[in-house]
């Protein structure tokens, strides 16, 4: 008759131990956006920054925790936007992009949703690294904007 104190004992002390195993998951992956955020996605914008003044474009970079954007702006005018965003995936992190361009109307509008093209075509934090952010905006920047 005693068994179900034992057993809403056990329970307990399962639950305690899964919420520190979710804890623990939760920080690592933190930690993990912060190291790509910081260590790939803003030293790419900020590399693109430098280069695009030189041929008097002016970028804007902006950041949240999970989440980047670089505006491109020419003559003050909204030319190009790139997004990078980072979402769990089957328990995996993962980034993305966003692409705004102009519309005839001068208003951004959403172009492209999709990886960040890298040697591994995979969209895993591990395999994006700042060289591939870079060259994937400059494709598809080029791309947006070039002359018709």
């Amino acid at each position: 008759m005693e068994d179900w104190k034992n057993e809403l004992d056990i329970y307990f002390r399962e639950q305690k131990a899964t919420k520190k195993e979710i804890k623990i998951k939760k920080e690592r992956m933190k930690k993990a956006i912060k190291r790509f955020m910081q260590g790939e996605v803003i030293p790419a914008f900020d590399a693109l920054k430098r280069e695009f003044k030189k041929h008097k474009r002016e970028i804007e970079v902006d950041s949240k925790k999970d989440w980047a954007a670089v505006l491109v702006k020419k003559n003050k005018h909204k030319e190009f936007v790139y997004e990078v965003n980072i979402s769990i995936d089957e328990g995996k992190l993962t980034a993305s992009k966003r692409i705004y361009t102009i519309n005839k109307k001068g208003k951004l509008k959403l172009g492209v949703e999709g990886k960040i093209h890298n040697l591994k075509n995979s969209p895993l934090l591990s395999s994006v690294k700042k060289e591939h952010i870079i060259k994937d905006f400059l494709e598809n920047y080029k791309d947006s904007t070039r002359v018709k």
